[in-house]
């Protein structure tokens, strides 16, 4: 195929002025308010400055940019379903606070401790299992779209280093065989297909391993062969439970370099005070559970806040800040919160919204780009762009004809992978959202 230089450059002049509208507030600064509405009903006052406010534009006036809402599929309470999920995103989205979707596949918790089917499915047949979450994520993320508040990250499950929709996807312990890893890796594509379909959100796989390095390839290095269509990882870690600061660096710096995928840590909490607020037991209150150098005071959790954002750039999601003791509702989490016992928000909210640059902060656009292998193969899943700083935003692939024919998310980082699946044999221009363009060639 020829290359019209004329018409590119006449293009690309159009591009270089045209605004970057689809570009996301990078990196994402989030929170889990999954039972906010619930706390509310019960009696959960929240302020500012000791204003009576709404928690969720409270955060968002302290930099937050993003709120992750959980779904189960039939939930026994009210909380959690689908109806609930929604209202919570169109009042997220009034702030333009953006949606990560967390899809459970069960009708209650699911972590590694337990993955129990939806009762509606336990006696499903594998392939009507693998229908059924195509068909659950495909619609979860429609009702979203369709009432103007599409996700932009989707979990296809809550950390499943365990497998998911126990028994059938389950893998570890005596389940640790090839035949339960092509199990979990069939609905794991199931749920990834949905996603694609029903949206340009991008995919994250999420474990729990954010201190145990091992563990954590131990879970990726078994999914590898299956070449899975996914676009980031998240991991949660709780220092109380999965140990120092210097173990967590290591979980995200092994899988970044491991499997050439940004590393989100989508929950973390960290105690304000080891006291209590109510009489409903809480699983963190004693002095070895607070690390180092970071004591359990208001100002001690901020800190900690801050120190995370020296290991991760592509985001950071704290579980449950609204999670306070309210009349109604005990909470085993109100010393996690990032508001205090009376409801007045903690500094922990400022040094989560303000830890790193946005896409309106960022370091300036890079003079200098690289891109390889180009020319590429057809055939060749992705290439390599390089740039000098870190760019967040959307990077744009427009082909001969100026039409733009790939985007990709960027979550504020210098190496990223472009997938290149799906291209025809051509010439393309990519453009970062730093306004910068590069010409791709793919080559038979």
């Amino acid at each position: 195929m020829q290359l019209h230089y004329g018409l590119l450059i006449c293009l690309l002049g159009i591009f270089a002025i045209a605004p970057l509208a689809e570009s996301q507030p990078l990196p994402l600064r989030c929170a889990d308010v999954s039972m906010l509405d619930e706390l509310e009903r019960a009696g959960a006052v929240y302020t500012s400055q000791n204003l009576v406010g709404d928690a969720l534009q409270i955060l968002q006036k302290n930099g937050l940019n993003s709120i992750r809402l959980r779904l189960f599929h039939t939930p026994t309470e009210r909380r959690d379903g689908l109806p609930h999920m929604l209202e919570l995103a169109r009042r997220g989205q009034d702030l333009n606070l953006k949606i990560i979707l967390n899809l459970h596949y069960s009708d209650t918790w699911a972590d590694p401790s337990v993955q129990q089917k939806p009762s509606a499915w336990s006696s499903l047949t594998e392939p009507a299992l693998r229908d059924s979450v195509y068909e659950h994520t495909y619609q979860a993320i429609r009702a979203l779209t369709e009432q103007g508040t599409p996700p932009i990250i989707v979990q296809t499950g809550n950390e499943i280093t365990t497998g998911m929709l126990w028994n059938t996807g389950r893998v570890g312990g005596s389940y640790n065989v090839p035949a339960q890893w092509d199990r979990l890796a069939g609905l794991l594509r199931a749920a990834a297909k949905a996603v694609r379909d029903a949206s340009s959100a991008l995919i994250m796989l999420h474990i729990d391993r954010g201190g145990d390095p091992g563990g954590a390839n131990w879970f990726f290095d078994n999914l590898a062969p299956y070449a899975l269509d996914y676009d980031l990882i998240g991991i949660s870690y709780y220092p109380f439970w999965h140990g120092p600061f210097d173990q967590f660096s290591e979980v995200v710096r092994q899988l970044e370099s491991r499997y050439a995928k940004p590393v989100m840590l989508i929950e973390t909490a960290y105690p304000w005070t080891l006291a209590w607020k109510d009489n409903t037991h809480n699983p963190v209150g004693l002095p070895e559970h607070v690390l180092p150098g970071y004591p359990a005071t208001p100002d001690g959790q901020a800190a900690f806040i801050r120190k995370l954002w020296d290991h991760v750039s592509s985001g950071i999601c704290y579980w449950a800040p609204e999670y306070i003791a309210a009349p109604h509702f005990g909470s085993h989490w109100e010393n996690l919160a990032l508001f205090n016992f009376d409801g007045e928000v903690l500094p922990g909210a400022s040094a989560l919204g303000s830890g790193a640059p946005t896409s309106s902060d960022a370091p300036p656009a890079p003079s200098q780009l690289s891109l390889f292998p180009n020319p590429a193969r057809i055939g060749t899943s992705s290439v390599n762009i390089q740039l000098v700083n870190p760019t967040c935003g959307v990077i744009e692939v427009y082909n001969q004809l100026g039409q733009r024919v790939r985007t990709q998310t960027t979550l504020c980082r210098r190496n990223i992978i472009l997938a290149l699946s799906g291209l025809p044999t051509g010439s393309y221009w990519i453009r970062t959202p730093g306004m910068r363009t590069m010409p791709l060639f793919l080559v038979p």
